[in-house]
């Protein structure tokens, strides 16, 4: 008789278990997997399932042997194992790490790229070396677009973020209206009073950025008094704040036949003075100036770019999909801006040309998920002060205020080529 036709130790499982939802394993981080399983849980089935249970022995005893077997080096020697819906490979890791021959399947081709790589060896001095070259080769081009002035100190600083806002024409007055949710970009509890909070506002009079302790708040640059918890839209409508007309944001999307324009109203910085560090500041006029030079620059390799760099298939019609085509969304490249696109085509480039075909998989993985990270459908945590990638909660859902990241990254920030690639080698 096998262990698991006996008994499952699910209690003290369920307490390891707990423990890795909570940090999982470096090598189920590899890659985003929309419904990884907990590996401690596979690899206690798998031994359940093919360690016999000693009917001589008490079940304490059983189960201690049973545990021993889990904390320690074990081989099943020749057992097989046939995941016929393997995703993102739990059964096929654990199932090695114990010693056994083990078949995955999945009509799912991420998934199985993705098991496929947290299987494979890798020479990682090898794969440290090459990033160290598409560093050399294109880092300072990208990472050139992502520049702007601090304001404390008047030097070249990195940006993090770029913060944008969605607009629709009025449907009463024709008029632009720009869609905030509200005005606060972040939001923090105090240090030594966490009662009190300290608001990071910007005035949709003026534009500036300044510190509130209040959402009732009088702006200190042309003094706008407003509510900064409240913004122009609420429950999928707005509210022009021309001529007071209300109106369903789709309607008025629809109404346009295109995706609603963004523009940039702020930037999160950080500058390497140590006085300075991060902080928020207004988009000027050379920020503005530096994405049109991007964009420019994209326009010109575009046509080049479409089909092979840039994906050029339609959004097809789907559960999932309803949203973005809703908002006019065509084509999946769309989910992107133009700096993103020159910036993710210029670093796919590079990594298309490695020689060595495993070192070019594991390098277009942390291409792969720097894509969940890097496009306009991205928003910014305001309490976390960090990006929320698009597949946060698993749909394509067009934001309001989407968030742009730094594609290659500064010393600072989430979802750039450099955390997710370090992220892969810890893996």
């Amino acid at each position: 008789m096998k262990y698991i036709e006996k008994d499952f130790p699910i209690d003290r499982l369920n307490v390891i278990a707990q423990k890795e939802a909570n940090s999982k394993k470096p090598i189920y981080q590899i890659h985003k997997w929309w419904a990884r399983r907990l590996g401690s849980i596979f690899r206690m089935i798998i031994l359940a399932t093919f360690l016999d249970y000693d009917e001589s022995k008490s079940l304490e005893e059983n189960e201690e042997e049973l545990w021993e077997k889990f904390y320690t080096k074990t081989d099943l020697g020749d057992k097989i194992i046939l995941d016929p819906f393997m995703g993102g490979g739990t059964t096929v890791v654990e199932g090695i790490r114990l010693g056994c021959k083990v078949i995955g399947v999945d009509i799912h081709p991420l998934a199985w790229f993705i098991t496929k790589k947290e299987v494979e060896p890798v020479d990682l001095s090898r794969l440290k070396n090459t990033f160290k070259e598409i560093e050399r080769k294109v880092a300072n081009k990208i990472k050139s677009y992502y520049k702007t002035t601090c304001p404390k100190c008047g030097r070249e600083a990195d940006v993090m973020y770029v913060f944008w806002v969605k607009k629709v024409k009025c449907g009463g007055c024709g008029k632009e209206v720009k869609l905030f949710n509200n005005f606060t970009i972040a939001r923090k509890s105090k240090k030594n009073n966490k009662k009190e909070r300290v608001y990071y506002v910007f005035c949709p009079n003026c534009g500036e950025i300044f510190e509130s302790s209040s959402v009732n708040v009088k702006c200190p640059y042309c003094d706008e008094e407003f509510d900064a918890s409240k913004g122009y839209t609420e429950n999928g409508k707005y509210t022009c704040p021309y001529c007071g007309h209300k109106e369903e944001i789709l309607r008025a999307v629809r109404r346009e036949g295109k995706i609603p324009e963004a523009e940039m109203f702020a930037i999160e910085y950080y500058c390497e003075n140590k006085s300075c560090g991060r902080g928020y500041k207004k988009v000027d006029e050379e920020d503005i100036k530096l994405f049109e030079e991007a964009k420019k620059e994209f326009e010109k390799r575009k046509q080049e770019s479409l089909g092979k760099l840039i994906p050029d298939q339609e959004i097809p019609k789907g559960e999932k999909t309803r949203e973005p085509l809703n908002y006019n969304y065509k084509y999946f490249y769309e989910m992107f801006n133009e700096r993103q696109l020159l910036c993710l085509s210029m670093l796919l480039e590079e990594i298309l040309k490695i020689e060595d075909e495993n070192i070019r998989e594991f390098m277009l993985l942390s291409f792969s998920n720097i894509l969940d990270t890097n496009n306009m459908f991205c928003n910014y945590h305001p309490t976390y002060f960090k990006l929320e990638n698009m597949f946060a909660q698993h749909a394509y859902w067009p934001r309001n205020v989407p968030l742009e990241n730094n594609v290659w990254g500064t010393k600072i920030g989430r979802g750039t080529f450099i955390k997710f690639f370090n992220k892969m080698i810890k893996a």
